[in-house]
């Protein structure tokens, strides 16, 4: 009996100077939350646009519009791409059906669907650069948000995409697209699509 009694005090004692109880801890700041697809999609379309458009008009002020079209061919995918990993999404530029310069520009079903709509807005009298479409539902599966605005032709473009090319223009052209066909255009006219694709969320 005494040495049952000394038992439970000596595993009183032990459990005394064990580790203290965890103390209650603040909970972690909850992560800030990330823009909804729309407007991931909105910034990446714009910041792509202010990228590029920069981008452009340094390359015609230092080489004119040979280095410019070097430029595009060579730079304008990897900013795209840059644009589109920084805010998670898949973007880029489609054109007309028939004025492709770029063959990688070409469009798929949805983007040749919502070029159509352009078009006929156009006829109907809205400018390019006002044309804006948003799809939210009816997606595939693994997409949140497809956005298409539309590209003018501005006057600064006919350089490259004009009715008149100069000598050397044509020849960089033929050189970086051999099977050109973004010339002939106007000022206001409708040159193609910026795209954007919002992977859902996991």
């Amino acid at each position: 009996m005494i040495r049952r009694l000394l038992y439970l005090s000596l595993v009183a004692a032990l459990a005394a100077c064990g580790s203290a109880p965890p103390q209650p801890t603040t909970p972690a700041p909850a992560a800030a939350s990330a823009p909804d697809a729309k407007a991931r999609a909105q910034a990446a379309a714009k910041e792509f646009s202010t990228t590029l458009k920069a981008a452009l008009s340094a390359q015609m002020a230092q080489g004119g519009t040979v280095a410019a079209i070097g430029f595009c061919h060579d730079e304008a995918p990897k900013i795209a791409a840059q644009v589109g990993a920084t805010h998670g999404v898949r973007l880029g530029r489609v054109a007309v059906d028939g004025r492709t310069r770029n063959p990688a520009n070409a469009a798929s079903a949805w983007q040749a669907e919502g070029l159509a709509a352009f078009k006929a807005q156009v006829a109907a009298g809205t400018p390019p650069a006002e044309l804006v479409r948003v799809a939210e539902a009816g997606l595939p599966d693994g997409v949140a948000v497809r956005m298409m605005r539309g590209i003018a032709v501005e006057p600064v473009c006919l350089a490259c995409h004009g009715k008149a090319l100069s000598p050397e223009t044509a020849t960089a052209l033929r050189r970086h697209y051999p099977d050109d066909a973004a010339t002939g255009f106007d000022a206001g006219d409708l040159r193609g699509a910026l795209w954007v694709e919002v992977p859902a969320a996991p």
